[in-house]
């Protein structure tokens, strides 16, 4: 059985007082207006879930507080921040040490070097998503060394263009 959606937008007033009518404590409502013209009913609605009794009815359980909503919110963003800032981090310096390391082992373009690889198809792939990034690339040092190297055939060294190429990309690039 096909259903049509027939649910019309609802304003913000009204979704705080739909969220009281559930039981949602609201003190400050202004405050929560606020945050719900700034963060999605939707986005938020992940947070409050495990404050409710009736999932179905979406009935919240005693003393469930908009406020504590946004609180985990804040939270999670927080979380999430210092995460991917660590992650970062992390990413960044694995990147300097697997690009200086080959460019010193082997050479600057190593990555280019078939007899480096042991999966050849791979390989060809993965020089196809390297001239992708390339071209798509917005970094300035990247169009310099091509304006100002127009004559070499080559890719830019591993220092300039495993820059720009992702984190997976040169994780496949380790692991062929």
């Amino acid at each position: 059985m096909v259903m049509n959606y027939h649910k019309q937008a609802i304003p913000v007033k009204d979704q705080i007082q739909l969220l009281k009518s559930r039981g949602l404590l609201a003190g400050d409502e202004s405050l929560a207006e606020h945050y719900l013209n700034n963060i999605s009913y939707y986005r938020l609605a992940g947070y409050w879930w495990p404050m409710q009794t009736d999932k179905v009815n979406h009935l919240f359980k005693p003393n469930s507080r908009f406020e504590d909503v946004v609180a985990l919110y804040s939270f999670d963003c927080e979380l999430r921040l210092l995460l991917f800032n660590a992650i970062e981090r992390i990413e960044i310096a694995l990147r300097t040490r697997m690009i200086n390391h080959l460019a010193h082992e082997v050479d600057p373009w190593w990555f280019e070097n078939p007899s480096i690889f042991k999966n050849k198809v791979a390989f060809a792939d993965n020089l196809k998503v390297i001239d992708r990034d390339l071209k798509n690339s917005k970094e300035g040092f990247i169009h310099q060394h091509y304006h100002r190297y127009h004559a070499d055939s080559r890719r830019p060294p591993a220092w300039k263009t495993l820059e720009v190429v992702s984190f997976g990309l040169l994780s496949k690039l380790y692991g062929t």
